[in-house]
């Protein structure tokens, strides 16, 4: 059997206050679904975080409505889902029993959980094992054992229950969204808990003969090779910009041998940090100039007007770093500003613009000149 394994799309995902809808909907349609087709992918699983918040915008849930659709009803492709920490359970396995029938798979409210499900392929029965995400808390008050204290005992329960009646000798897929002691994480993971431990051992998917992780935003694996997390959909942060984005192609074979391929995504505009002096960023070729960039100028005097300029180039630049001038700059005021003069305060300033070079004495004589002719129009002081 053919799997193909996704994760954290984060659907309606917001990226410095601009919605990444559009983006998203390119790789999925004219990437992801495509990849169904030319693979002859049997099944798919998208392991949680399908939104990025609980209430996900309008625009979002017509996207997943949109694939959902087209992998079950159009490629009849059997579609499996589990919420993540992103996602709201309630919201996301609304429906749910109605739509195993559509092979649309959607694993979310404890009390709604009907697994394992069974797929037959030439050399027998697979079974899925789907574990979304849940909190000790409602773990334990589901099942009522209050022996349910972390994520690893939470989830070790859930799987317990979800694959009931699966015999060792099935070849199986474990669904789960999860931290995995050990893995390597992102800046734009939210963390699954509040203090204590959300790590769980590697330990529980041995039982498995695939398992298909979610939460982690890195393409790795997990303690073994049939342990992985295929990553997230799209670079959600600019800690992200050497990650490959892309899903996992699992092969199961006869006797549970299993071999992965990672297969990447090209997204419509990348997420890239540019370091350099700002004359040498402005002068060079650049082919691709609507990708979304951070700006890290190494320039030690001020650019004026730095991001406008910057934007004529790259129209998408969200961020501007100066780390040269920030360590320069970080020398406390001598002066109580309360008792300071206008002129006082403008050196001040100055100074700490230009810390390598003070006002020449021209440009002292100008200034000097322009703060009499305005305290001689104000009167007193402009203060």
């Amino acid at each position: 059997m053919r799997i193909l394994h996704s994760a954290d799309w984060h659907l309606g995902k917001m990226f410095y206050g601009e919605y990444l809808t559009e983006e998203q909907a390119y790789v999925l349609i004219e990437q992801f679904l495509p990849m169904l087709k030319e693979e002859n992918v049997d099944a798919v699983v998208l392991a949680g975080d399908v939104y990025d918040r609980s209430l996900p915008p309008a625009g979002a849930v017509e996207l997943f409505d949109e694939i959902a659709t087209k992998v079950t009803a159009e490629l009849g492709v059997p579609f499996f889902v589990i919420s993540g920490n992103h996602d709201s359970a309630s919201r996301l396995s609304f429906g749910s029993r109605l739509l195993e029938k559509q092979n649309l798979y959607i694993a979310g409210e404890l009390d709604k959980l009907s697994g394992p499900y069974i797929l037959e392929d030439t050399y027998g029965p697979i079974a899925f094992i789907a574990a979304p995400f849940a909190e000790p808390a409602s773990v334990r008050n589901h099942f009522g054992d209050h022996s349910i204290r972390d994520h690893e005992t939470a989830l070790a329960r859930l799987l317990q229950q979800q694959s009931r009646g699966v015999e060792q000798t099935v070849r199986s897929v474990c669904i789960a969204h999860t931290f995995v002691a050990g893995g390597m994480g992102s800046d734009s993971e939210r963390p699954l808990s509040i203090g204590g431990s959300d790590a769980v051992d590697a330990a529980l998917f041995a039982p498995y003969t695939y398992t298909a992780l979610g939460h982690l935003h890195g393409p790795q694996q997990a303690g073994s090779p049939s342990i992985r997390y295929a990553g997230s959909l799209l670079k959600y942060s600019f800690g992200e910009v050497r990650q490959k984005k892309g899903a996992v192609l699992v092969d199961i074979g006869k006797s549970g041998l299993v071999s992965t391929t990672f297969l990447p995504f090209e997204p419509r505009h990348d997420v890239r940090i540019i370091e350099g002096f700002f004359d040498d960023i402005m002068n060079k070729d650049d082919v691709r100039r609507d990708d979304f960039v951070l700006i890290r100028l190494l320039d030690t005097d001020p650019i004026l007007d730095g991001m406008a300029k910057l934007r004529k180039k790259y129209p998408q630049v969200l961020a501007l770093e100066t780390p040269n001038r920030q360590s320069k700059s970080g020398s406390a005021r001598s002066f109580d500003l309360r008792k300071s003069t206008e002129q006082q305060l403008f050196e001040s300033f100055a100074s700490a613009m230009q810390p390598d070079r003070p006002l020449t004495e021209a440009e002292r004589a100008c200034v000097n000149g322009l703060w009499r002719k305005l305290l001689t129009g104000e009167g007193e002081g402009l203060l």
